[in-house]
């Protein structure tokens, strides 16, 4: 099956406008790239439909897509999306986040010095409030060698953010059992030393590396499993599925991204 791009309410392009209401699950979804908010297209999704979810959310770190916001505004989407991406998923499921440290300058209170506000504060709160467990923490350890050195890290005793954390969100399912694809990747809590592909991405700011959905699926997933990206920037979820030959859906508001993604994954089968 070649995988397809259908857009929502963008007529001016060559793909299918076809209405958010009027799709029907899972054929105008499963494989699609869709453009839309995903506060908004999750709701259209069914109950207990999706088997596993890989998503990096925006970090409220100020990039040009978020810059805007409040951060009630950003709380109350994490709520949403995190209420929804539950609801969605079958009992027994997995929902894998990746997300970063927030650097505070008076934003979350405030400090004499440069200072952290730790997300993962927020991430507990937001996947308690909807029933989730926190099935597992771990670590992405970036290449050091490859980063930027803020200027706050030269004139300031602070480390830079040369890691992100990979959290797993599990809906409950009544039976106290789960299985174990691949041992030795599942036990491992510290990630990404023997990653080789680029994170940030020349037409995508905050993109991660393709080795990051390919290791939760290659922990997380079975075969024939459903995949979803609510963040879908620029299809790198869907490249890791097509590569594990699994079904996807990923949703993206921003429309550039979705036209670049289907440049990405045109072309490859599933």
């Amino acid at each position: 099956m070649t995988i397809s791009c259908k857009y929502i309410n963008c007529p001016d392009t060559h793909f299918s406008d076809k209405n958010l209401n009027d799709r029907i699950f899972p054929d105008d979804f499963i494989n699609h790239i869709i453009c839309g908010d995903c506060s908004v297209v999750l709701k259209i999704i069914p109950n207990s439909s999706i088997n596993l979810i890989i998503t990096s959310p925006p970090y409220f770190v100020n990039k040009s897509y978020e810059n805007t916001w409040t951060f009630e505004e950003y709380s109350f989407l994490m709520n949403c999306v995190f209420k929804e991406c539950y609801r969605i998923l079958q009992p027994g499921g997995y929902a894998v986040f990746n997300f970063g440290d927030y650097f505070n300058k008076d934003r979350f209170y405030e400090a004499e010095v440069p200072s952290v506000y730790p997300a993962s504060i927020n991430y507990f709160q937001w996947g308690r409030d909807v029933g989730f467990d926190l099935q597992a923490t771990r670590i992405w350890r970036k290449q050091f060698s490859r980063m930027s050195i803020p200027f706050v890290c030269n004139t300031h005793p602070r480390p830079i953010f040369d890691y992100e954390h990979i959290w797993t969100f599990r809906k409950q399912d009544g039976t106290g059992k789960e299985f174990v694809n691949d041992r030795k990747k599942s036990q491992r809590a510290v990630l990404g030393e023997d990653w080789t592909a680029p994170a940030k991405l020349q037409n995508h700011e905050a993109a991660f590396p393709i080795d990051l959905p390919l290791w939760a699926i290659d922990v997380y997933a079975r075969p024939d499993d459903i995949i979803l990206d609510p963040f879908g920037g620029i299809g790198t979820t869907m490249l890791a599925a097509i590569e594990k030959k699994h079904k996807c859906i990923i949703i993206e508001k921003n429309e550039s991204n979705c036209k670049y993604a289907y440049r990405r994954i045109r072309g490859q089968e599933i």
